[in-house]
């Protein structure tokens, strides 16, 4: 079932994708498609400190999507309040839903698809939720000096400066 759903979704992405988005299985070495893993790349919002960047990300699915959330990975040391240091995204969405927490509202639905990942990701990263902290150094920092947390993450952005996102997305 898994395969099959992914499968879907990349037809569907072809078809239907935010503008400067990429999402992509990876191509192993072999030359042979991984549905289970996609390389993807996102831009940041207009009028936020991410503007001009594309940063990337890495989908891990697992056998039993879409019942399971995907891992949704940035680059190791990528530095944002939501990012653990492993690169982790700390969003609800990507969490199971847990039974009685928070009224069953919050968390990975079967039906959210590459796209609302995507885009929940990059909202997510222009728009920090300090409530909900995976990396205390950037809380800290934001806390201590507001200033120069925001001149941390323009300079991090222009290490992901944009570029043409490619046309099959």
């Amino acid at each position: 079932m898994a395969l099959a759903r992914l499968q879907e979704e990349r037809k569907m992405w072809r078809k239907d994708h935010p503008p400067g988005f990429v999402a992509k299985p990876r191509t192993k070495d072999d030359g042979s498609v991984d549905m289970f893993v996609w390389d993807c790349k996102f831009p940041g919002q207009k009028g936020t400190y991410c503007e001009g960047g594309l940063f990337p990300c890495t989908i891990f699915f697992s056998k039993e999507h879409p019942a399971k959330p995907p891992g949704v990975f940035m680059p190791k040391g990528f530095f944002h309040v939501n990012v653990f240091d492993n690169g982790g995204i700390c969003l609800s969405i990507l969490k199971e839903v847990v039974p009685g927490h928070l009224g069953d509202v919050s968390g990975w639905r079967p039906n959210f698809t590459v796209k609302t990942i995507l885009t929940s990701v990059q909202e997510l990263l222009c728009h920090p939720n300090f409530g909900s902290v995976a990396c205390p150094a950037a809380y800290e920092l934001n806390r201590k000096d507001p200033g120069a947390y925001l001149k941390r993450q323009k300079a991090q952005t222009l290490q992901y400066k944009e570029e043409e996102a490619a046309e099959d997305g």
